[in-house]
């Protein structure tokens, strides 16, 4: 499923020149460019939510905010990665 700009803009609240910030800072990015026309996947409605909820919690600006979301998601596949690799600890150990 695919949401354009104003879709977008609409599901999450935001005026459509902060939402064009938030792309600009990467954020988010469009699936599709056509004609200046943005086409995002429904994934960026979460990740947008998640960036609007760390600035009002936070008060970061958005480059911060970019920032941030990109260190949770390398801390999310840190974690993933300890968790596979304790598992195969583990097993090695079991023989």
């Amino acid at each position: 499923m695919v949401v354009d700009l104003d879709e977008l803009c609409q599901s999450v609240n935001l005026p459509r020149d902060v939402l064009v910030e938030i792309v600009e800072v990467g954020i988010v990015e469009p699936r599709e460019q056509r004609a200046g026309h943005w086409v995002f996947d429904y994934q960026a409605v979460s990740v947008v939510r998640r960036a609007v909820r760390l600035r009002r919690e936070f008060e970061l600006d958005w480059p911060g905010i970019a920032l941030a979301l990109r260190l949770l998601d390398e801390v999310d596949e840190l974690r993933a990665e300890n968790r596979y690799l304790r598992q195969r600890l583990a097993r090695l150990l079991e023989d």
